[in-house]
């Protein structure tokens, strides 16, 4: 692969791989029927299990993430499609993906908060607005659906079947997060020629959140980010107040 040094040249390379599905299209509601199926599914299978049953249903369930993971970078590497520039796990999704696997296959609580807030925020709009960065292979648009639904119904399950909670300030806590990968992700973008998390070229999905060229559509980011964390904050902590007194949320 050549390397790229322009943004435009970037710009080019990026729209010719990437895939959109338009809301409404058969591949659309396909994804949509897979995140439904897989969350029902999931949390069905936690209630009626005891406490060793759903520990290894969560542990398959993440051996299973971690072999699609591994698969598809060998599977790239194998057909000559596995490059620096666009196949590392550093968009945010991606990174989610990892966490996702730490909750559920090793167990790591720590896993849980990034996971809620990046898994739910990032793995919603990738259903309402997809983009298959690996073009339009049906395998990859499987794969893309199968983990992108995983990052969503891994941190609901722990939430509804495990009991997990976040606090009033834990979107903070996600926000500075974000913020502190994007340095290291920015020097890896210009080293490499890369646009992980999106820092060089922007999404081609139609979102409105992504609004301008670069780098102004960053700061949409931002505000997104912040909307999200504290819509998902308020909407969670206040379903569980009703459900069990504010003793059951407080700090």
């Amino acid at each position: 692969m050549q390397r790229i040094v322009y943004f435009p040249f970037l710009k080019m390379l990026y729209l010719a791989q990437h895939h959109v599905i338009d809301p409404g299209t058969a591949w659309w509601w396909t994804g949509i029927g897979v995140l439904l199926l897989q969350l029902t599914l999931a949390i069905r299978i936690g209630k009626t299990r005891d406490a060793a049953g759903r520990k290894r249903f969560e542990q398959g369930w993440g051996a299973l993430l971690l072999l699609i993971f591994v698969g598809m970078h060998f599977f790239r590497l194998f057909s000559g499609d596995w490059h620096l520039e666009d196949s590392l796990p550093l968009q945010m999704c991606g990174m989610s993906h990892l966490l996702a696997i730490a909750a559920l296959l090793f167990q790591k609580r720590w896993a849980f908060l990034p996971l809620f807030f990046w898994g739910l925020a990032g793995g919603i709009h990738s259903f309402l607005t997809p983009e298959v960065t690996l073009g339009n292979n049906p395998w990859f648009i499987a794969e893309y659906y199968f983990t992108h639904a995983s990052i969503i119904a891994s941190p609901l399950y722990l939430i509804w079947v495990n009991g997990y909670r976040i606090n009033r300030w834990d979107w903070l806590k996600a926000l500075w997060w974000n913020n502190l990968t994007l340095l290291p992700i920015a020097l890896i973008n210009f080293a490499l020629s890369a646009n992980y998390m999106y820092l060089c070229v922007k999404p081609i999905a139609s979102n409105p959140f992504v609004v301008g060229e670069w780098p102004w559509y960053i700061l949409g980011f931002e505000l997104a980010a912040v909307l999200h964390y504290v819509l998902l904050t308020v909407l969670f902590r206040s379903h569980w107040a009703r459900a069990n007194g504010r003793t059951a949320v407080s700090n």
